[in-house]
């Protein structure tokens, strides 16, 4: 049987070696995928509780004991789907880095380009899968925009699980007053958590600008400097880069909780500007693997002309138009964010 590139089971097999791009909220809060027969999925979050046994008394019945409600969802996840061309003006040319007096022929140039746009198409559905992983830890909610063909009309479905664990600071205890009792933020939305799950949360992930609240702030100098620095410091703060988007700011020992500032972003669709995911003066507390990327399958017409459904996490797709020789491919995904437990994060607004 000969060997097609352009055959979706091909390129599904091709795409999960390709390079995935740095997604660090999702690879640290929404680690597990999981992946649907059908286009629906089923959503599933709740938040914590710690009920205690009621007494009865001598030859009492049982009390019932209400279980700790859960919210269930089935939503049809939105299609992700972007797609690139390929045109004679783009293969009869020289490509970028070829010689003036290369020998390519326009057949090697398009299969290198179709490469190259499968690994982008599969980059642009990572950054947004962290655009939604970010709005849903900053925000408890994400706007899923869907556009009609035109590329102009706009339909806005908003995913909202009921968050109400964020905390915006004011007056003299945001953080760039050097006398704000940072710690104390960080360790009342530390037990917050602790309480409400019976986890510890580990790691903190803030934005750049916050970095430089840590470092200039008294109480934290403080801390760090009891009673010496060689044997029972509370803390370190030791920035370090991990990856050029990624700095190891410090650890919290006393609360075991590291402390990460996370400077990855995207090309925001309206203003053309890079755009991080984490916004200035946030900073996310959680507990890591607290959610779940659902995929719902995808159903579409091949070359064979029958309908095929895949139920995986993202399914490439080639067309032909022989009489315009214009080929092109793109890749579509249907996928939601999904937090397990709502208690298990905390989100502070810092100024």
């Amino acid at each position: 049987m000969g060997f097609d590139i352009n055959e979706t089971r091909t390129m599904l097999a091709a795409m999960e070696q390709s390079y995935k791009p740095t997604t660090t909220l999702v690879d640290v809060f929404f680690p597990h995928a999981q992946t649907f027969v059908t286009n629906t999925v089923s959503m599933e979050f709740r938040k914590g509780g710690r009920t205690m046994a009621p007494f009865v008394v001598q030859g009492g019945k049982g009390v019932n004991l209400a279980r700790a409600g859960s919210q269930v969802r089935t939503y049809k996840p939105p299609m992700m789907r972007p797609k690139r061309n390929i045109e004679v003006a783009d293969i009869a040319g020289r490509g970028f880095g070829e010689t003036v007096y290369s020998t390519r022929t326009a057949a090697e140039r398009a299969a290198e380009m179709r490469a190259k746009d499968l690994q982008e198409l599969q980059e642009a559905c990572a950054r947004r899968e962290e655009w939604m992983a970010a709005q849903c830890l900053l925000n408890g909610e994400y706007d899923i925009k869907g556009f009609a063909d035109d590329g102009v009309a706009v339909v806005v479905d908003t995913m909202s699980f009921g968050f109400d664990g964020k905390t915006t600071l004011s007056g003299g205890d945001t953080w760039d007053n050097a006398s704000a009792k940072i710690y104390d933020n960080i360790g009342d939305a530390s037990q917050k958590i602790r309480r409400a799950t019976g986890d510890i949360p580990t790691v903190a992930i803030c934005s750049g600008n916050v970095v430089k609240y840590l470092l200039a702030n008294e109480q934290l100098y403080k801390f760090m400097m009891v009673p010496s620095r060689e044997n029972m410091a509370l803390l370190s703060l030791q920035p370090k880069l991990q990856r050029p988007d990624l700095m190891r700011v410090g650890y919290i020992q006393a609360l075991n909780l590291e402390i990460y500032s996370y400077d990855g972003g995207y090309t925001d669709e309206e203003t053309g500007n890079y755009t991080p995911y984490i916004p200035d003066n946030h900073i996310i507390i959680g507990v890591p693997g607290l959610g779940r990327r659902l995929y719902g399958a995808v159903d579409q017409l091949e070359e064979d002309k029958q309908w095929h459904s895949y139920a995986a996490a993202r399914v490439p797709k080639v067309t032909v138009d022989v009489e315009n020789d214009t080929s092109s491919i793109a890749v579509s995904s249907r996928c939601v964010i999904c937090p397990d437990f709502l208690d298990k994060w905390a989100t502070l607004k810092v100024k």
